[in-house]
């Protein structure tokens, strides 16, 4: 697990270094500090004796978790603190201010009713349904991931692969053509 968390930070680190030069909004902001706490919640009870983490707790964690990032998404929308879903689809898509408003408003609301969905589930089927309801609506994460790859990060290491070897090439006694 430490491995997986270290790994995790390095490419949160690489992101950040390779993020737009430009002003982080505050709903931006609210999101990173909400999912720090998370984090630093998570990777607590993670040590934590078994008794501080009692088995309903491990069942609302993606309610929690999405709830959260609800909340986030449709405050700033309404106190006009910006678009928390940059962060999360990428800021390079070229959006208008009212199409940028109407993605968080829509993946806000996609994860209120994923966060309620999750706590019925909890509620009312069993753990083992629970449990392959989790996995089932895990894609959603997997599909902001794969889409910002796509999109940004497959981007952005083609432009650095470019730069290398324009500089490669610019030096003097090398070969000017292909490599």
């Amino acid at each position: 697990m430490p491995v997986l968390v270290g790994a995790l930070a390095l490419l949160l680190l690489l992101a950040w270094r390779w993020r737009p030069r430009q002003a982080i909004e505050p709903g931006i902001t609210w999101l990173l500090v909400a999912y720090l706490l998370l984090g630093a919640l998570a990777g607590a009870l993670s040590i934590a004796p078994p008794a501080w983490h009692p088995h309903w707790l491990r069942l609302a964690e993606p309610t929690v978790m999405y709830g959260t990032l609800a909340a986030v998404l449709l405050t700033a929308q309404f106190k006009s603190a910006g678009y928390p879903v940059k962060a999360i689809l990428g800021s390079h898509f070229v959006l208008s201010p009212r199409e940028w408003s109407l993605a968080n408003l829509g993946l806000g609301l996609a994860c209120l009713l994923l966060a309620l969905i999750n706590l019925v589930v909890v509620i009312a089927l069993t753990p083992e349904d629970w449990d392959a309801f989790k996995w089932s609506y895990m894609a959603n994460l997997a599909a902001a991931f794969f889409l910002r790859a796509t999109f940004v990060w497959v981007d952005l290491v083609a432009r650095a692969g470019q730069v290398a070897i324009a500089r490669w090439r610019s030096r003097p006694g090398r070969p000017q053509g292909p490599p």
